[in-house]
């Protein structure tokens, strides 16, 4: 499969199937890239937000959504622990944990599509696109076939889940619009 830029100028406006695929596989891959990068944001100012000091956001910076996942829920774990202030009712602290935690696991489908390598063929040798990758520890990449729905689902699962986590943080206290 050859993903070099092509001239469609020659082809009289018309895409080919294999063309107007790799359009549209490009185009849902770019709404995951742009709505996990609102996310990392997000989780950015949700972690210093917890950590309620302003040199937090130095902290922050330059980190990957794992870490700001993963440290804001130590915080929000630990915070009774170290006798911090209430983050309020216990529903709300459960549903905002939640929602980093649905954030974390996005992050990982979002980190699959992205950082995989797409090939011609499915791994059963029918036509159509696999995403290569490695597993950690394996001498040996695998082919997965990947839906178009597959990815479209999760730009829109990325953009709810970023959406809930804004909202689950009105609720708690302390945290960007909390009270």
């Amino acid at each position: 499969m050859n993903d070099a830029p092509h001239s469609f100028e020659e082809d009289d406006d018309e895409l080919g199937p294999e063309d107007e695929a790799r359009l549209m596989r490009r185009y849902h891959l770019g709404a995951v890239a742009e709505a996990s990068a609102n996310m990392e944001s997000v989780l950015r100012a949700i972690f210093s937000s917890l950590l309620g000091t302003p040199r937090a956001t130095v902290v922050a910076a330059g980190q990957n959504v794992t870490w700001l996942a993963d440290n804001a829920l130590a915080v929000v774990d630990a915070n009774d622990a170290v006798r911090a202030p209430s983050l309020g009712e216990p529903e709300n602290v459960a549903r905002f944990r939640a929602a980093i935690s649905t954030c974390r696991d996005l992050n990982l489908r979002r980190n699959r599509l992205i950082h995989g390598v797409w090939i011609e063929g499915l791994p059963d040798g029918g036509p159509g696109l696999s995403l290569l990758r490695s597993r950690w520890r394996q001498p040996w990449p695998f082919a997965e076939e990947v839906k178009l729905e597959e990815i479209e689902k999760l730009a829109s699962d990325l953009e709810a889940a970023v959406g809930e986590l804004m909202e689950a943080s009105f609720n708690v206290k302390g945290i960007i619009a909390g009270t």
